[in-house]
């Protein structure tokens, strides 16, 4: 069966182009760019199934006699890389278009991916969170820039086996660990702000202990800021003219002196 052989990919397509880019994406993912002379650029997405692993068993099992060299050198990978991930590729703006000639393996362990395409085996050196980035998948499915994108020109591999590292690259690491993957950075642990001594008169200066406190509002009423009138001072006190009080009492055989007795002597007093 040859309906999932990309004729993109075939052996006799690919060196009808100028190249290719290769683009890594947070949201796991990563884009082939082949690059035509028109500069026109004929786009493959690539993405990792739930169960790779069964996903390449159906894709092998219906393409494998008509490509056999591919599909032995994609074994031949996994049997030497146990940890190796295996992603489908599949035209841009249709996922039914999966190519069977063009597989990416990716390897944490290896910090590397091998780009596979009817035969012809790249491998391209990445850095480690760029593998974690890829494999975890928690960026946001759009709306983001690719974290890794760079291009091959022909003349770098005239199409044949190559192993790609950063000598090669114009930028490679497109951004850093903490922008993209989503482990919490180590931090100092936070330490409690010393506690405050309770705050007592003793535990003060003594001209502080008395001071005003600014942040209270000033007194504003004028019985406390005026001065006292002319009318407001009393006359001296005239004891001669304290009104009368009342009688005397009496109580058993003592003689208590009322209000109005004791006023008596005292007026008698003053008169002498």
């Amino acid at each position: 069966m040859t309906d999932f052989l990309r004729p993109e990919f075939a052996s006799e397509t690919l060196p009808t182009y100028q190249g290719y880019h290769l683009q890594i994406f947070a949201a796991g993912r990563a884009k082939i760019s082949l690059q035509t002379e028109s500069k026109r650029k004929i786009e493959f997405f690539a993405t990792r199934p739930t169960r790779d692993r069964d996903g390449y068993d159906r894709q092998k099992k219906r393409s494998a006699s008509a490509l056999p060299r591919h599909f032995a050198l994609v074994d031949q990978l996994l049997g030497s890389i146990k940890d190796a991930r295996i992603y489908r590729l599949y035209k841009k703006g249709n996922t039914n278009e999966t190519a069977d000639n063009a597989h990416l393996l990716v390897s944490r362990n290896q910090s590397a991916l091998w780009l596979l395409m009817s035969g012809i085996t790249h491998r391209w050196e990445i850095a480690p969170f760029l593998i974690h980035a890829l494999l975890e998948g928690k960026g946001p499915k759009s709306g983001q820039a690719s974290l890794f994108n760079e291009y091959m020109p022909n003349y770098e591999h005239d199409w044949e086996d190559a192993n790609f590292t950063a000598d090669y690259y114009a930028v490679g690491d497109r951004s850093t660990l903490d922008t993209i993957v989503d482990i919490p950075s180590p931090s100092a642990p936070s330490v409690p702000p010393p506690a405050k001594p309770a705050l007592t008169l003793s535990s003060l200066p003594e001209t502080e202990a008395l001071d005003y406190d600014e942040r209270e509002a000033p007194i504003e009423d004028p019985i406390f800021l005026s001065d006292p009138s002319e009318a407001e001072i009393a006359e001296p006190f005239d004891i001669l003219d304290a009104p009368a009080p009342s009688a005397t009492k009496r109580l058993g055989r003592s003689i208590l002196y009322s209000t109005s007795d004791l006023r008596d002597l005292v007026l008698n007093h003053a008169r002498q």
